[in-house]
């Protein structure tokens, strides 16, 4: 081929191998990647995820669940305590509520440690009117608002029977005022303030009904 066409055949090609190499980027590794192909981004592992926070729980139970006894005797229960997740609460207090007049209900000891045992010790006097009467062991986590309760069913035999009374007697749905007079489960009561549907022997020593004795 005559030289004059030689010359701008050989720029030719010279440009397009130039080209071609420019389009070629090697990576660290030797792996080829177009120029302006963005390299592919590190791939990072998936932080393991957090931990879900337990909330502390407690758990309380009666063995029996039940007892019958003759007015005048007593028996005795065992609570058994149990902390879930406790984290570092470790007290738990032991309280009963429910017992009627005649009967004095209590949990020794009072305050137990983590997974323990008390004991339920129920009393009834000679006087207390026969019945079934439900009582609730109740435990609170110190330090938390975690609680748990299991009831106690204690039915009275024998005894005295609920004497008659000539006062009225309480009716649930009824408004009484400080000075009203009912008779309830063989007593007669006296409230000391206003009160609706507070059943008389169940509001304790500072509730709003007292105790006048049997009819």
């Amino acid at each position: 081929m005559a030289g004059p066409v030689r010359a701008p055949l050989r720029a030719l090609l010279a440009g397009a191998v130039t080209a071609a190499v420019a389009g070629v980027v090697l990576t660290g590794t030797g792996a080829a990647h177009a120029a302006g192909t963005p390299l592919p981004a590190r791939v990072l592992a998936p932080s393991p995820a957090a931990s879900s926070v337990q909330v502390p729980a407690i758990q309380v139970q009666v063995n029996p669940s039940s007892g019958t006894v003759a007015a005048g005797s007593s028996a005795t229960a065992t609570v058994s305590t149990a902390i879930i997740n406790n984290g570092s609460y470790t007290s738990i207090a032991l309280t009963v509520s429910g017992a009627p007049a005649g009967v004095t209900a209590s949990v020794s000891p009072s305050s137990v440690s983590g997974s323990s045992s008390a004991v339920l010790s129920v009393s009834t006097v000679s006087t207390v009117v026969p019945g079934t009467y439900p009582l609730t062991v109740r435990g609170a986590l110190n330090g938390i608002s975690a609680t748990s309760s299991a009831t106690y069913t204690l039915t009275v035999t024998g005894g005295a029977t609920a004497p008659a009374c000539s006062t009225a007697p309480w009716v649930g749905t009824q408004v009484y005022t400080g000075g009203n007079t009912v008779s309830w489960q063989g007593h007669q009561w006296s409230a000391k303030w206003w009160t609706l549907g507070e059943e008389p022997g169940t509001t304790g020593q500072w509730g709003v009904w007292q105790d006048l004795g049997p009819c």
